[in-house]
């Protein structure tokens, strides 16, 4: 694929197989360090992490919602790609998802768990496929990808967004509900 994302600088040519599995699997306890992480400068730690630091800037607890819910998203597309062939696969939309599912509203324990579930089973998926099966393809409408392409995004998408949590949980403590 060739690509640094140019916000958090990964490179996917530098995700192995082997990485990433390591990677999907620790992002539940990274997330969880955030959400549940020591909070003694917070009055009240649950309005903190559904607080958005601006109207257009999702909340740490829509970060993670949405990172449980497109990484999801993108195990359902490296199982398709791996035992269809060239899958026709389909993506939505991050932020009409955010608002239909309303993840600032959802628990953050049921986010954590849902963040465990989709990551220990997307963890033991890409420890399943097999070397020959890394370069089948999925068509999306926007191009296609190869099953290694999306596990290297299932990477970024977690790592990309565990720094924005960090970002807007900077932004919003000690500031007053706005």
């Amino acid at each position: 694929m060739g690509w640094v994302c140019p916000e958090c600088g990964l490179d996917y040519d530098t995700v192995s197989p082997g990485d990433a599995v390591v990677a999907v699997r620790s992002f539940p306890r990274r997330y969880r360090a955030l959400l549940i992480g020591p909070d003694t400068d917070d009055d009240d730690p649950d309005a903190v992490i559904r607080r958005r630091p601006e109207p257009t800037t999702w909340s740490a607890l829509e970060y993670s919602a949405h990172v449980a819910d497109v990484l999801d998203e993108i195990s359902v597309a490296v199982r398709r790609i791996v035992v269809e062939d060239q899958p026709a696969l389909t993506s939505s939309d991050p932020d009409r998802r955010v608002a239909e599912k309303n993840y600032n509203a959802m628990d953050r324990v049921e986010v954590l768990g849902w963040l465990d579930l989709v990551c220990a089973g997307l963890g033991d998926q890409i420890d399943g496929v097999r070397a020959d099966d890394w370069t089948r393809i999925g068509r999306f409408d926007w191009g296609d990808r190869d099953a290694l392409a999306m596990t290297r995004n299932a990477v970024h998408e977690g790592s990309h967004h565990l720094r924005d949590v960090q970002r807007v949980l900077s932004q919003v403590r000690g500031r007053p509900r706005g």
